[in-house]
């Protein structure tokens, strides 16, 4: 054997040998493994409770808003933020929760929306808070219970407020007083306590100063505005002259208005029967009749004044007369002690359960003024009779009321003093006023 000891071939040999051991370890890495042994399969049974998710909605909300001339409750719940057919449906069939449908501009209605838009609760005052001078707030309330709604009359909560006012009169009493934010009732108030001394449809004189000390009340978490309920003392000077007076409750437990000298303000009859309206006939022998045409008599004074508005006994006494007269239409005739006797007359309707027989207190409401009869327009004619004789109700005397009892009059005079010293700080609220 001849032995090969060529260095080149040496080489090549131990390349091929090194690649020849890489393909072995190569073909090594690549060979298949055997299957591992997994465990036995086990199946495991769990109940679950299927909770869908609801979306949560947000909390309720209360809105109030104030009634639109013209609103209907629809529009009304669609301004407070409410859809609610089912409320709508409620409100027009029950038979309280109808009060609802006889919206009156002005007022305020509150309301308890949900998220949804469901009326929770509503609140509406549906009376006034002083009728005939008596405090008489009612609201309705409708509150969902369930599937459904209740609804309940309550009593209104009222705020109570003292007030002073200081004004200066440039053109006429109502302008000076609702400019100064003064109730309406508060201004006719003051003209019927001071009637037997001003006549405010002639008397008043540009630069004329009022000032005022009166209670109002006023709906709770409303916002409508107060009304005047009692004026408690007035001071008026008007064309140098100092008229005044001051509420006084005397021993017997009943009030009235007397000077700051202790005088009787209070005059047997009020000479408008009719809270500060204008008269558009006077009492005259000789007047052209409106509908007649011919010249006669008028033994009455007319007072203008819109069809509704509440008229008042002049003076305390009983019902003699309520029903229909002729050319007067219906009637009220009232008769008072000494022989004198009051007439009302062309009236729309009289006051609920007013009957002959029935007694009457000076300013309580007996009727409405209307045209019944022989009347062109609405208006109240008024007579006043003294032993069966017409006479003119705006020039004639009126007795006054029965003066304090010597008992009382240390206490009013310590009253009166009080008084005079609340009004004194309205001195500076009369000076800012004159340049308002």
């Amino acid at each position: 054997m001849t032995r090969i000891s060529d260095p080149r071939f040496n080489k090549v040999a131990v390349a091929v040998a090194a690649t020849l051991t890489f393909a072995a370890v190569t073909a090594f890495g690549v060979a298949p493994l055997r299957e591992a042994e997994l465990p036995a399969p086990e199946t495991v049974v769990e109940s679950l409770v299927f909770q869908p998710e609801i979306a949560e909605t947000p909390d309720s909300f209360v809105q109030t808003e104030r009634i639109r001339r013209g609103e209907t409750l629809a529009s009304l719940l669609e301004r407070l933020g409410a859809a609610d057919a089912d409320f709508l449906q409620f409100a027009s069939s029950d038979k309280s929760a109808r009060k609802l449908l006889q919206l009156y501009a002005g007022r305020s209605v509150t309301a308890e929306i949900d998220g949804l838009g469901r009326v929770m609760s509503l609140q509406y005052r549906y009376g006034n808070l002083v009728i005939d001078g008596q405090e008489n707030a009612t609201r309705l309330t409708i509150k969902r219970e369930g599937e459904g709604f209740v609804a309940v009359d309550e009593p209104v909560p009222l705020d109570r407020h003292t007030a002073m006012a200081a004004v200066t009169i440039n053109s006429s009493l109502f302008a000076a007083t609702d400019a100064a934010g003064i109730p309406d009732r508060v201004a006719s108030m003051v003209a019927d306590i001071l009637d037997g001394e001003v006549d405010f449809r002639r008397d008043l004189r540009r630069g004329a100063e009022l000032r005022v000390l009166y209670e109002t009340v006023r709906e709770a978490d409303s916002l409508d505005g107060p009304v005047g309920t009692r004026v408690l003392a007035v001071q008026l000077l008007n064309d140098g002259e100092r008229h005044e007076a001051v509420w006084f409750e005397r021993d017997d437990g009943k009030g009235e208005f007397f000077g700051f000298d202790g005088r009787g303000m209070r005059k047997a009859f009020l000479r408008n029967p009719i809270e500060f309206s204008r008269v558009s006939s006077g009492f005259t022998n000789r007047r052209l009749h409106p509908v007649f045409g011919s010249v006669r008599a008028h033994k009455g004074v007319d007072f203008a004044a819109p069809s509704g508005t509440p008229v008042r006994a002049s003076g305390s006494g009983v019902v003699d007369f309520a029903g229909w007269q002729n050319g007067y239409g219906k009637v009220v005739v009232l008769r008072h002690r000494n022989g004198v006797e009051t007439l009302y007359a062309h009236l729309r309707g009289f006051a609920s359960g007013l009957n002959k027989g029935d007694k009457v207190e000076q300013g309580e409401v007996i009727g409405y003024v209307g045209m019944t009869g022989w009347a062109t327009g609405p208006h109240l004619h008024y007579e006043f009779m003294v032993d069966g004789r017409q006479v003119d109700p705006m020039k004639v005397a009126m007795p006054e009321s029965e003066p304090l009892e010597a008992a009382e009059r240390e206490r009013f005079a310590s009253h009166a003093e009080q008084v005079a010293v609340q009004l004194a700080q309205l001195d500076p609220l009369r000076i800012a006023a004159r340049f308002e």
